[in-house]
């Protein structure tokens, strides 16, 4: 689509195996994709999923995210959410930071904003990453509190299991 290749982040899912998370800048913004190769025959069977949003993905793959531009314009959306009932998880990324909830149908809804540019380098390990299909050695990020959707996507698995 001519979209420029920004960043890749690897690492460990709250459930076990891996995935990258793809960044393309689009000229209005940031577009981000999954590559779950790591996840199959781990958190899902081969075979038992499609591509697309739901069809027997973990919540956390298929979500929806805003650009609230700022720290000022995060904290509006989150006192938002709080007034009209909803919980709230915050999860500080490398390079953006992020609130969450999920909608009355269960869909993970996301804002969030850039905390620091993405560089040339990477660019490059975006590129070197996309190429790697190694399992990711870097846990998953570790949310604020224990309401976050990688904790209770990891109570979930400790759950089952």
């Amino acid at each position: 689509m001519g979209f420029t290749l920004k960043k890749v982040v690897k690492r460990q899912t709250p459930v076990g195996g891996w995935t990258k998370h793809i960044f393309y800048d689009t000229g209005n913004g940031l577009f981000a994709i999954w590559d779950l190769t790591g996840i199959q025959g781990v958190v899902i069977e081969e075979g038992d999923w499609q591509g697309g949003i739901g069809n027997g993905l973990p919540y956390w793959v298929n979500h929806v995210a805003f650009d609230c531009h700022d720290i000022g314009g995060l904290e509006a959306c989150k006192q938002r959410w709080l007034d009209h009932g909803y919980h709230v998880s915050e999860v500080k990324h490398e390079f953006i930071h992020s609130i969450y909830t999920r909608d009355p149908d269960g869909t993970l809804v996301e804002f969030t904003y850039d905390t620091q540019p993405l560089t040339e380098a990477d660019e490059r390990e975006a590129a070197e990453l996309l190429a790697d299909d190694t399992p990711a050695q870097v846990p998953d990020y570790e949310g604020v509190g224990h309401h976050s959707p990688h904790y209770q996507a990891r109570k979930e698995r400790e759950a089952r299991e």
